[in-house]
Formats: structure tokens, sequence, C-alpha cells
């Protein structure tokens, strides 16, 4: 008589525990679409593409090579896209929030995100991830001939005698 009743307790906690996981993946779904977080990888796609194409500009690069970089610029960019869409990662993106974040914490971060602060805060992420970003460059800009001079005395050091 035990055992139906083990059973049925059993069956009843994994239907309650795969309840539990729907519920908890319907918000991250939701946390997903409220943020706009594929616009925002997109964003950041754009910016890496950016970079990709500054890598020609740089000084040494031969004419020939910055002259026909769009096609190679349009390759990369392609694999790059193919590996890194969002629809592609969205599975994982789901795992990583489902183990790092409670049904609490989710149902908190939500709520934020749907105060007038918290919609100020979505709407003029871009612009401040742009800006962040902007400061970003011109500091490694700077630091660049530093970076250099580091890397040619850590060569020198380790030359063999």
């Amino acid at each position: 008589m035990r055992s139906p009743v083990l059973a049925a307790a059993l069956a009843l906690a994994a239907l309650t525990a795969n309840a539990d996981d729907a519920t908890k993946t319907a918000k991250i779904e939701e946390l997903f679409r409220i943020t706009k977080v594929d616009r925002l990888q997109d964003q950041v796609m754009d910016q890496l593409r950016s970079v990709l194409g500054n890598m020609f500009d740089q000084p040494g690069v031969p004419a020939e090579v910055k002259s026909s970089r769009k096609e190679l610029e349009d390759e990369v960019w392609n694999i790059i896209k193919k590996r890194v869409s969002f629809e592609k990662m969205k599975g994982d993106f789901v795992k990583v929030y489902n183990e790092n974040l409670t049904e609490v914490e989710l149902d908190s971060i939500l709520a934020f995100y749907k105060t007038p602060g918290g919609v100020a805060l979505l709407e003029k992420m871009p612009m401040l991830m742009k800006k962040g970003m902007d400061i970003g460059q011109a500091q490694m800009k700077d630091v660049g001939p530093e970076i250099q001079q580091a890397v040619e005395k850590f060569i020198e050091r380790h030359k063999p005698k």
C-alpha cells in the first residue's frame, strides 16, 4: 500500500517540478522579450563588425589589402553571424539564466523593468553601452604604444641566448 502512495507522490513532485521549470522558462523568455536581448546582441555584433573593419586601418597594412578588405570583412562576418546568432544561442542563454537566477529574482527583475525607471534604462541602454564602448576604445588607443613596448621588452627578455 505504501508503494502506490510513494509512486503517486513522486509523480506529483515531477509534474510540479516540470510546471515550475516551464513557468521559470517562460519568465526568462519574457525577460529576453522585455529587455530586447536579441536587439542588444545585434548592436554588439555591429560594434564587433566595426572593430573588425578597424583591423585593416592599422598602420603597416598594405594598400592592396585595404582596398579589398570589404570582401574579407563580408566573408568573416558571415561566418561569425552563422555561429553567434541569438536564435542559435537562445537555449544556452535560457539555461544560464535558469541556473543562476531564482524564480523570485526573475519576478523582481521583471517587475523592475516594468517600472518607469526600468523602461527608461532599457530605452537608454544601447546609447549608454555605445558611449561606454567609445570610452573603452579611446583608452585602448592611448595604451596601445605602451602595450607594444611591453611586448617588445618581453620578447627581448625571452629570446634564446
